[in-house]
């Protein structure tokens, strides 16, 4: 794991888009985070407000040089780990204190532009969730970040 000590500051505009069949959200936030180069890999690490106003939980998105992406989001509840890759299905556990559920996500489009002078990025992830081949939902990730 990186060492968070040794990343750069940056700020984060993260939108969050989530079409279920209850309906519609979207979330935008603007935060402060920190990222870091460990290998050939970039990971961007911020803590995400949760809907009660008061907690966050802890998300690390890593950026591989093959242009896939990794999202890991731990609550005092959960903790899953999603895959990203163009247009490919990926597997994913999502652990919670009552068992494991299994998941397969549908990568739609994956958009990554990194810059390193100054240190910014975009991450566009528009994905299904699938469970047992059914749809629970598609959703949008928006991250841009600036140092």
């Amino acid at each position: 794991m990186m060492n968070l000590k040794n990343g750069i500051p940056v700020n984060i505009f993260l939108k969050t888009v989530i079409n279920q069949k209850e309906g519609n959200e979207e979330f935008l936030y603007e935060i402060t985070g920190q990222v870091a180069r460990v290998g050939h890999n970039l990971y961007v690490r911020y803590e995400e407000p949760q809907p009660d106003g008061v907690s966050f939980s802890p998300v690390t998105i890593k950026i591989y040089p093959d242009q896939s992406v990794q999202l890991i989001r731990t609550t005092a509840e959960a903790r899953v780990r999603l895959h990203f890759q163009y247009q490919e299905t990926t597997e994913t556990i999502y652990k919670t204190p009552y068992g494991s559920m299994f998941f397969h996500v549908y990568t739609q489009d994956l958009q990554i532009s990194l810059t390193d002078h100054p240190m910014a990025g975009k991450v566009r992830v528009n994905y299904e969730l699938l469970m047992q081949d059914e749809k629970i939902g598609t959703y949008e990730v928006y991250l841009k970040f600036t140092a």
